[in-house]
């Protein structure tokens, strides 16, 4: 089973031997809220990806697919059929970067 991204954090700053106070430091937020953001009562702002990545030498990339699966998980894993709702978002999100193309921009 895959840990959650709060929990991933908190594996993260343990495995480095980090303190919260040092980690929240680094990060540029209260020691409170990366505590809540660890504890799964708080979100972790998409902005303090890149420094996450930074602080502890982690690809970018996985890490965002790690926190943008997390959020597309939580919205689908109560549904049916959670299978076919990712194929059909897969699909709309082709239309999507297709048309944006098409017309000169693309929205992230």
């Amino acid at each position: 089973m895959k840990e959650t991204f709060c929990e991933y954090i908190h594996k993260l700053r343990c495995q480095n031997g980090m303190t919260l106070t040092k980690l929240a430091a680094a990060l540029d937020i209260d020691q409170s809220t990366l505590s809540k953001i660890e504890n799964g009562k708080r979100k972790i702002p998409v902005e303090i990806l890149p420094k996450l990545s930074s602080v502890f030498n982690i690809d970018l990339k996985n890490l965002e697919h790690e926190y943008f699966s997390e959020i597309i998980a939580e919205i689908i894993y109560p549904q049916d059929e959670p299978n076919q709702l990712l194929k059909a978002a897969e699909e709309k999100a082709k239309y999507m970067r297709i048309k944006n193309q098409q017309q000169g921009t693309i929205n992230f």
